[in-house]
């Protein structure tokens, strides 16, 4: 059994001083050490962390820029589309304007050469038809005209 004397009293002084001396030399810087490794770790792996979340952000926003410019540049060839799409109509209609014009003006020159050549043909068959008159009549038509 546990004797309770004198003794016990230089025992609990002895194991205070003893947890104080442990406490200030080796407790303490022990705790120290590993509060700053946990902080080295830790914070090593928090920076980590932030730099991983920012450079996910970097991707995000370069991910959006490239994805505008190919909007913009979609766009833009929409738009020289529908600009070249235009033209092309204003040519065209240019064009068949112009073929239009073309053939009236040619419509009108045959017509014109017609008429000439008619008219020619009908003078030439009055100049033929005299000499052949003239010819089995044995007179000049104009003579017959003439009163």
């Amino acid at each position: 059994m546990i004797n309770l004397d004198a003794s016990i009293i230089p025992a609990i002084i002895i194991f205070l001083v003893l947890v104080a001396v442990l406490n200030r030399l080796l407790f303490k810087p022990l705790q120290r050490v590993q509060a700053e490794r946990e902080s080295r770790t830790t914070g090593l792996m928090n920076e980590a962390q932030a730099k991983m979340n920012n450079q996910l952000n970097l991707l995000n926003q370069y991910q959006a820029t490239i994805k505008n410019a190919r909007l913009d540049a979609y766009r833009q060839q929409e738009q020289l589309r529908a600009e070249a799409m235009k033209k092309r109509a204003e040519v065209l209609a240019g064009a068949r304007t112009a073929g239009k014009q073309m053939i009236q003006e040619s419509r009108t020159s045959i017509l014109s050469q017609v008429e000439n050549a008619k008219r020619q043909l009908d003078t030439e068959a009055q100049e033929l038809a005299r000499g052949i008159a003239s010819t089995i009549l044995g007179r000049s038509a104009f003579d017959a005209d003439s009163p």
